[in-house]
């Protein structure tokens, strides 16, 4: 296959994966009942963060503005907090420095926020060309609206372009834009897991890559 585009996750695939998801639902979880019923909250909790927040806000009958920007500032301090002292990993900016020297373009989609990227990976615009996050889009990932954006930005079509992540999620966005997915087990999830969720290829990590491109 020709790849023009390789786009990536952020969290667990270009860095170490810190945060504990389970955590930062509960403390959205507090906040969300210190502006709506209870049984409007806890009929969401099944539902990834970013959608649990959009989907209470929409149900209530007023404050919900208000809950949803108090809420994502309460996302962004507790993402903060946990991508201190963080960097990317030692093999990452190689990885997409060699990318950029084959003429391939290099994006990332991420569900976190533009901060955590900046405080990171803050030579970030040195080595990939866009990248687009939950401020940039509501439709995240595993919509494909994620990925189809990154693809509009990129300038190209789905068929030479590659997903690399770390999450099912990930495949599930690329597989649904018709990409070829990746899947890294450089964060928490299983080669059995990706398999199930149809990836294209499942490599150690992101260096694996090299051999496709």
């Amino acid at each position: 296959m020709v790849v023009r585009a390789v786009i990536f996750d952020f969290d667990g695939t270009l860095t170490e994966l810190t945060l504990d998801f389970g955590s930062l639902k509960e403390e959205i979880i507090k906040v969300a009942l210190d502006y709506g019923p209870a049984d409007i909250v806890r009929s969401s909790e099944d539902h990834f963060i970013i959608e649990m927040i959009y989907r209470i806000a929409n149900r209530m009958d007023s404050g919900g503005q208000e809950f949803q920007e108090k809420a994502f500032n309460r996302l962004k301090s507790l993402e903060l907090e946990a991508s201190k002292g963080k960097d990317v990993y030692p093999y990452t900016r190689g990885l997409l420095k060699a990318l950029r020297e084959r003429k391939i373009k290099t994006g990332i989609i991420t569900r976190t926020c533009r901060d955590v990227l900046k405080q990171v990976f803050p030579d970030m615009d040195e080595y990939i060309h866009i990248a687009v996050t939950r401020e940039d889009i509501r439709q995240v990932k595993p919509d494909p609206a994620h990925v189809r954006e990154a693809l509009h930005l990129l300038g190209v079509e789905p068929e030479d372009a590659l997903m690399v992540g770390d999450h099912p999620t990930d495949i599930q966005a690329g597989n649904a834009q018709n990409v070829k997915t990746v899947g890294v087990l450089s964060g928490r999830t299983g080669a059995k897991a990706f398999q199930e969720a149809r990836a294209t290829f499942i490599f150690e990590d992101i260096r694996g890559i090299v051999g496709i491109v």
